[in-house]
């Protein structure tokens, strides 16, 4: 599927870029108050960023967001990321969302490893559609509330 509004044109560029700033900044406000509303432990932290990498298939932009903490007692971090991205490729564009766990220790109702809690993809979209759909991705990973308590952390 082709590109309804091509993102090599000013006015692709500058929406796709609006768009996610807007959606960094929605998730990311989300995130903050899980980092605030929950008991992380001492030293931990939460890192936003957005991302531009090139790959194979062509330009990736992505807004992530990553929780860093500690098991009591253990000095290897584990972390918690939410992230949301969109590809953009010859054959239509990829939008990805995810939330991810990375546990050094047990916690919670997970074991020590990597596990995915959420990861939806949807390919070759137009360009339009592609960011409508990474809106829509947002918006659901932005309902995922429960993740601090599924890990087992407390409350303020």
């Amino acid at each position: 599927m082709s590109n309804v509004t091509g993102p090599n044109d000013a006015a692709g560029t500058a929406l796709l870029l609006t768009t996610m700033h807007r959606l960094h900044q929605q998730l990311g406000d989300f995130t903050t108050q899980l980092h605030i509303a929950h008991d992380f432990g001492n030293g931990s932290g939460l890192v936003h960023a957005i991302s531009i990498e090139e790959h194979a298939s062509g330009p990736e932009l992505r807004t992530g967001h990553r929780f860093g903490f500690f098991a009591e007692g253990d000095a290897d971090v584990s972390e918690l990321r939410f992230s949301a991205g969109v590809t953009i490729t010859p054959t239509g564009c990829i939008v990805e969302a995810m939330v991810d766990v990375d546990l050094d220790e047990p916690r919670g109702e997970f074991g020590a490893d990597v596990h995915t809690l959420h990861h939806q993809r949807i390919d070759q979209l137009s360009f339009t559609d592609a960011l409508s759909c990474l809106e829509e991705q947002v918006a659901a990973l932005r309902t995922m509330g429960d993740v601090p308590n599924r890990l087992g952390l407390d409350t303020w």
